[in-house]
C-alpha cells in the first residue's frame, strides 16, 4: 500500500477516534423552572418540548393571535395533537404574557421627533 493511502487511512482513523471519543454532543437539559414563572408555563412546556426544544420559543415574540395561529400550524404541518381547550387557554396566555412581541433590530432614531 502506498504511503499516501496510509497517511490517508490513519487520518481518518485518527479523527473518528478522536470523534467517538467524545461521545455525542448532549442537548442541555430542560425544564419548566428554566422560563419566567406564570400560570400555564407547564402546559406551554411540555405542550411545545414535545416535538422540540422550549429554546425556539425562546426566540420568538407574538401576540396571543400569532401564537394561536403557531399552534394551528403545528397541527397541520407536523401533527400535532390539539390541546384540549382549557389546556389551550393557559398555553396562549403563558406564551403571549413571557414571550409577547418585541422590536426586531435597533430602533429608528429619527422616529417620535
Amino acid at each position: 500500500m502506498n504511503a499516501r493511502i496510509r497517511f490517508a487511512l490513519w487520518s481518518l482513523a485518527a479523527v473518528l477516534g478522536l470523534a467517538l471519543a467524545q461521545g455525542p454532543a448532549l442537548a442541555q437539559e430542560e425544564s419548566p423552572e428554566d422560563l419566567p414563572e406564570g400560570k400555564g408555563r407547564d402546559e406551554a412546556f411540555y405542550g411545545c418540548t414535545a416535538c422540540h426544544g422550549f429554546a425556539i420559543i425562546r426566540q420568538q415574540g407574538m401576540t396571543r393571535e400569532r401564537w394561536d395561529a403557531t399552534i394551528v400550524d403545528m397541527q397541520v404541518r407536523h401533527n400535532m395533537p390539539e390541546p384540549d381547550a382549557a389546556d389551550r387557554v393557559l398555553m396562549l396566555d403563558y406564551l403571549a404574557t413571557a414571550f409577547p412581541p418585541r422590536q426586531r433590530g435597533r430602533p429608528n432614531p429619527f422616529l417620535n421627533r
